[in-house]
């Protein structure tokens, strides 16, 4: 806004400097050459200025009202037009080419769905592989092999098993009796903390699998003591298998 203003200032004053000028000459043009007084020159001067003031006034007139709308009606049509084609090119070219890219490169619900589900279904696959290894390792000295293959089966079943289910499991899998009550309680706790059971959801497993073992605890018991420190004991916790 500043700016302009300043424009102004500067066009104005050169007008008012080169009007001043002709009417300079016009006065001394009248003093000099047409040998008139001095009030003659005074106001050869002021109609000067008055007459090129006005002439200017009115030329700017007829610019802004006649010959500026012609030229904006003559050239006006051909700008508005390359400037919707412009518009239209923009508007309509990248539908076409971006569209069926962003469409194409989208992935679809159900892929998203199949891919969580298939991960889901390998870190189970690989938990359920750490605690059957680990079954192997820790008993086999102490179950025979037919009661191992039961073991496993119950643990199979155990991963996904309420604790309803795991209260149906029969019969129970005889085991060494070298094995402790402690040894069993740690056994389950290693196991049902990788398949993230509840206390009593393992504590009813052990009780079921190893009812000769147990016979002489409570599901409550067991439920309490599953990382209890009473006793020497065989089988140690694990947290990580």
């Amino acid at each position: 806004m500043l700016s302009k203003k300043i424009d102004y200032i500067i066009i104005y004053s050169f007008l008012l400097a080169s009007i001043l000028c002709i009417a300079m000459l016009v006065r001394l043009f009248v003093v000099r050459q047409l040998q008139m007084d001095e009030f003659s020159g005074l106001v050869a001067f002021i109609i000067t200025c008055i007459l090129f003031g006005a002439i200017y006034f009115s030329f700017q007139s007829i610019v802004n009202e006649c010959l500026l709308p012609l030229v904006e009606r003559i050239f006006g049509k051909g700008q508005q037009s390359i400037h919707e084609l412009n518009v239209e090119t923009v508007l309509t070219k990248p539908m076409e080419t971006i569209i069926p890219k962003e469409e194409a490169s989208i992935p679809q619900y159900n892929d998203y769905k199949q891919a969580a589900q298939q991960k889901i279904q390998e870190e189970q696959m690989q938990i359920l592989e750490n605690v059957l290894c680990y079954t192997g390792q820790e008993l086999s000295l102490y179950v025979e092999e037919d009661e191992m293959q039961k073991l496993y089966k119950y643990i199979r079943l155990f991963q996904f098993a309420s604790e309803k289910e795991c209260n149906k499991i029969k019969p129970a899998v005889i085991v060494d009796p070298k094995l402790k009550p402690i040894d069993m309680m740690y056994f389950g706790w290693n196991i049902g903390n990788q398949f993230k059971k509840t206390g009593i959801e393992t504590a009813t497993f052990i009780k079921r699998v190893f009812a000769e073992v147990l016979k002489e605890n409570e599901i409550s018991t067991l439920k309490s003591k599953l990382r209890s420190s009473d006793g020497t004991c065989i089988i140690k916790i694990k947290k990580e298998l």
